[in-house]
């Protein structure tokens, strides 16, 4: 029930700013310059939804699953298709990912790791400053995929609850994200039978995603 109570929480939020936005577009007359921005907010809210509800989709369905469909990958091209997508973003903001892949092959689920690794490095962008490193090596048939970035890190009492649902480092549920990132991870490295770890370091923070493979 408490997964409930926190998505219909979420969903609240910005469909109370929608409604919020059309009330007043439609009560008093407008210039064409608001109404763009009215669009705009709208549509950014709506985006919003979308990623929420995608990603409790992708959870139910994990949670559904029995087993992952594994097939032999090459390790640094799994890496890559994972972190371009995000690199212009990184580049808008002048910083930059650096990959460091072993030469290995190995059998994962991409369908899974791959936006598993997407979603480390957008949170590692969204929630840092400098640069964003990746790491992948492969040991006694265990994967284990790093993305560390530069910045203040993880609130002590964030960590322990980390992976949860609808959990965030940021004190106000406002915040941009559904709270669901590292919960997908964590999902996705279960459904592997592997695990996360998140941890602070000296200049940042760092997650883990180890699995077998």
């Amino acid at each position: 029930m408490r997964h409930y109570a926190d998505a219909s929480h979420e969903l609240r939020t910005p469909l109370s700013l929608l409604r919020a936005e059309l009330d007043v577009a439609l009560h008093r007359p407008r210039s064409t310059t608001e109404l763009t921005g009215t669009l705009r907010s709208v549509d950014t809210e709506v985006q919003r939804l979308i990623d929420l509800t995608n990603a409790l989709l992708d959870l139910e369905q994990l949670g559904a699953t029995d087993d992952v469909t594994r097939a032999p990958v090459n390790l640094a091209e799994l890496i890559t298709s994972a972190v371009n997508p995000h690199r212009p973003a990184a580049a808008r903001e002048a910083r930059t990912i650096t990959v460091n892949a072993a030469p290995a092959t190995i059998a994962v689920d991409t369908s899974w790791i791959r936006p598993a690794i997407g979603n480390l490095v957008d949170n590692a962008l969204r929630h840092s400053r400098g640069d964003v490193h990746i790491t992948a090596t492969t040991h006694d048939k265990h994967l284990r995929v790093t993305v560390t970035d530069e910045g203040p890190g993880f609130p002590t009492g964030f960590l322990p609850k980390a992976f949860e649902r609808f959990t965030r480092a940021e004190a106000s549920r406002t915040s941009p994200g559904s709270g669901l990132g590292l919960a997908f991870v964590a999902a996705v490295a279960s459904s592997h039978s592997g695990t996360t770890h998140a941890e602070n370091t000296p200049n940042g923070a760092a997650v883990t995603l180890d699995i077998p493979c």
